[in-house]
């Protein structure tokens, strides 16, 4: 009788107990403006693929970072374009041409934490970057 509830206890687990990926897609074409994308963790302990791919003209400037409040991260002290980057900008931002691929995960992370990610424009006019944030559903 137990290893018969043993059974049903973990074909349940398999079957009915996971929970479902949260998705965030975003696509940008414009290249001329300071983009900003922020992703809030909806769940504990949490793991969150971040995928950056797509093409442009030029070159163009990523960042990326983790904060609590989206206006405390947009009114920090930044460069506007690429070009004015110094050395201590350089550590946080690299700067990509005519395409960019990047792949990111952040584990273990707290429910309510905001991933935020930043494009900085540089020589790039147009092209198309697609943006998206996956957190993983598993667990119960």
């Amino acid at each position: 009788m137990t290893i018969k509830r043993v059974f049903i206890g973990i074909l349940l687990v398999l079957v009915g107990c996971e929970r479902k990926d949260i998705i965030e897609t975003y696509v940008f074409r414009d290249m001329t403006k300071t983009q900003y994308f922020f992703y809030k963790i909806k769940r504990e302990d949490s793991i969150v693929d971040i995928n950056v791919k797509g093409y442009m003209d030029g070159s163009l400037g990523f960042g990326e970072s983790i904060c609590f409040d989206t206006t405390e991260f947009k009114a920090r002290k930044r460069p506007l374009n690429i070009v004015i980057l110094d050395s201590v900008y350089r550590k946080n931002y690299a700067v990509h041409r005519d395409s960019l691929k990047v792949k990111g995960i952040e584990e273990g992370t707290q429910a309510g934490i905001i991933l935020a990610l930043e494009f900085i424009p540089g020589t790039a006019k147009k092209g198309k970057i697609e943006v998206v944030f996956r957190e993983h559903g598993y667990g119960f």
